[in-house]
Formats: structure tokens, sequence, C-alpha cells
């Protein structure tokens, strides 16, 4: 069967839903699926994209841009002329959109996390906060199973953490919009000053030179990654971490990483808690102001000095996400076009 997807990634969204896309498209093609990638025509997307040998195309409309709808809509009516199946990840679609796209298309699979209710073939979502009845959709995947990984994450963490706890990650995914990264390392530094710390610059951070500065500042050992294609072998070097909570939280869970998930959109809210509620991560909510810090503080001193707790946290991260969303997606999939 052909796919495709249609999907955005740019500094206002990040890369999170190209990137879980593009695991799923993985599985897709493992599936004997041919799968193509429509996406906006951003340098950093091409560039992911230009990596992982998928057919894509590249083009100058954001998806369902109300200014320039008839453009994007006339793009991908040719572009479905010879594909079998649509998938949209998006927050900014509303049902006339997909209808639009429905009359060139017989299947049409949305990808959804804010509970969104639309009119399609299929809907997937990984939150525990839903279930199939809450959607119209004819099929619907709802719970944490169906959160979308790469492969590495299938078999998860073989090595023993390091018993002191002594490395952190931090990353807060694809932009850093609150400074959390540079916010934490003093933090970090009123707790012990035996933390080694791992800080991930992503693809649309603005303060990387900010980070930079205060971390060579820093009493901490500081290691900076910058273009990183995978994050679990960085993962893998840490036995704790501070993160958004975007889906990296998941890649954490499945890597027996014991966090602090951070909330810093509403998006992110049914990720924290459905982690937090399963005890595999410490949830903070971000707010404005000089107290959030202290919050921050108080978590990351409880995830430092824990030593029972990140037992139990490791535990239960990985039993909450087993890394096999995408296979179980791709195979659903399957099932349903045969």
């Amino acid at each position: 069967m052909r796919i495709l997807i249609r999907v955005d990634a740019y500094p206002d969204i990040a890369m999170g839903h190209l990137n879980r896309c593009i695991n799923l498209g993985i599985s897709l093609r493992d599936c004997g699926h041919n799968v193509t990638f429509v996406s906006y025509n951003d340098f950093t997307s091409e560039e992911v994209l230009s990596r992982v040998n998928f057919e894509y195309e590249l083009i100058p409309f954001k998806i369902n841009n109300k200014k320039t709808i008839y453009e994007e809509l006339s793009q991908l009516s040719r572009l479905l002329e010879t594909e079998d199946m649509l998938i949209v990840d998006s927050y900014n679609i509303d049902q006339e959109y997909l209808d639009s796209l429905n009359q060139n298309t017989n299947l049409i699979a949305y990808m959804d996390d804010l509970g969104l209710d639309f009119d399609v073939d299929l809907v997937v979502n990984p939150s525990c906060a839903v279930s199939k009845n809450d959607y119209k959709a004819k099929n619907a995947l709802c719970g944490m199973e169906y959160v979308i990984l790469g492969k590495e994450y299938k078999v998860g963490r073989t090595i023993v953490h390091n018993k002191k706890h002594q490395s952190i990650l931090i990353t807060m995914g694809g932009i850093d919009h609150y400074n959390l990264s540079s916010r934490a390392i003093p933090i970090l530094e009123n707790i012990s000053l035996d933390i080694e710390v791992n800080i991930v610059i992503g693809p649309y951070y603005e303060n990387t030179r900010l980070i930079k500065t205060i971390a060579k500042k820093s009493l901490l050992k500081i290691n900076i990654f910058e273009n990183v294609s995978n994050l679990a072998p960085i993962i893998l070097k840490s036995d704790i971490a501070l993160s958004a909570g975007g889906f990296t939280v998941y890649e954490l869970a499945a890597m027996s990483t014991p966090s602090v998930g951070v909330a810093l959109w509403e998006n992110q809210y049914n990720n924290i808690k459905c982690l937090s509620d399963k005890g595999a991560l410490i949830p903070l909510y971000y707010f404005e102001g000089e107290i959030f810090d202290k919050s921050l503080s108080e978590a990351l001193h409880s995830l430092i000095n824990g030593k029972s707790l990140l037992e139990d946290m490791s535990k239960n991260a990985r039993n909450a996400i087993d890394g096999n969303g995408a296979r179980r997606i791709s195979r659903k999939i399957t099932e349903y076009c045969e």
C-alpha cells in the first residue's frame, strides 16, 4: 500500500510531530508499505528527512494555513492521486480540511494528542486519558501501548544504572522556550557538585550561546551535545533526566530512566500525567516566576537523592512504555487495509 504522511516541523512547533511520523514510517515500511512525506519547507525538516531514506516533498505551505489553504490542497490533491492512504499529524486542522482531502483518498488516519474528534477512518492517541469511545472515527487506537518510538527503544536499557546516580540528561526537545537548560545548572550545583551533566541542544534553540556561557562558568562537569539525530545513546550515558514533556519522556521511560518531566504546554499535560500516574516520573507543570525554580529544585533533589524512588521509578517506567507502539499501529493499519 502507498501511504502519504502530511506533517510539519518548524520553530513554533519543533520536531515532535515529524520525529514520531518518521518512526511510524519506518515501521510501516518494514511491513511492506511505500511511505512518502509531505512537509513544510524547513531547513531542519529537509536535513532530517534526507537522512532516513524516504521519498519526500517539501512545500511552501504550513498545514491548513488559511492564507494558503487552496494552494496546499491543490498540491496534496496531485500527490494523493497515486496514494492509498493519508496520515495527518498536526494540531492545526479541522473537519473541513480533512473533508477536502477525503475527496482524493480512500483512507485517512489522524495522529491525535488533544482529544480532537474528527470523522476519519483511523485515529491514534497514545494517551491514557482517552478511549476509543471518545471518538467518532471508525477505528481508534488509544493508550500508551501506542506510543511511537524508534526501533532502539524496543530493547530498552540493558546496562546497569550507575548506583551513585551521578549523571543527568537535560533536554527540552526541539526548542528551549523558557531557558530551562541554563536555569537548571545553578540548581544542580546547589544540590551536588558530583553530578555530570549532559545537555542536548535542540535544532531550534535560540539560547545556545547562553547555555554554553553558563556551562563554561559552572563547577560541574557539563557535556554539550549538538546536531543529535538519535537521543538513545545519550540517554544511556545518563542515569537520570530532566526533560520537557514531549515524546522524549516516553523515550526516557522506555530506557528505564528516572526523570523529572516538565509539561511546558497544554499538549504535554497528558504525557506527564499518564507517566506520573504510573510512577514513571516526577511531574512538573511549568509556570512563570521564580517559584517554579524552587519547585524544580525540590523535584531534582528528590530525583538525585532518592535511591529507592529511583529503583521503583526505573521499573515503573519500562513497564509503562515497552517501545513497541509503532509496530502495533503498523500491524493494525496493515490488517485494516487487507
